[in-house]
């Protein structure tokens, strides 16, 4: 709790967070996605977490905010551990808004990153 609080009053530690996806350990980016979203899930939290991946735009040169991780997802699709996270992620970012406009807006965020069509062609993998 101590060092969570720490985190979270410090300006700049949740960007350097989100900063450290950029990993090639898919254990060290679902631990990172772990903590990102327990951030989320805090008070003023979910603000924190969305500033901190305009920052993660910024800083990567990405034209749409979560596109690497998206990418990082598409791309690290034999690692239950990694998926998993990142699913729980995006679930959270989505949901923990009351803002029903807003919470549609991240669903499009997603969406437009080619989630709903990654899902439907991982989904189907086991099918014949």
């Amino acid at each position: 709790q101590y060092g969570f609080n720490l985190v979270m009053s410090h300006p700049h530690a949740v960007n350097e967070i989100a900063l450290s996806l950029n990993n090639k350990n898919p254990r060290m980016k679902a631990l990172v996605l772990e903590l990102l979203a327990a951030v989320c899930l805090v008070r003023g939290g979910h603000e924190i977490i969305l500033a901190a991946f305009d920052n993660f735009k910024e800083v990567c040169k990405e034209k749409h905010r979560f596109e690497r991780l998206m990418e990082y997802f598409r791309n690290e699709d034999s690692n239950i551990d990694f998926m998993v996270a990142c699913m729980q992620f995006i679930n959270i970012v989505v949901h923990s808004v009351e803002d029903m406009n807003f919470r549609v807006h991240l669903q499009y965020e997603f969406t437009k990153l080619g989630l709903e069509e990654f899902l439907q062609v991982w989904g189907g993998q086991g099918e014949s």
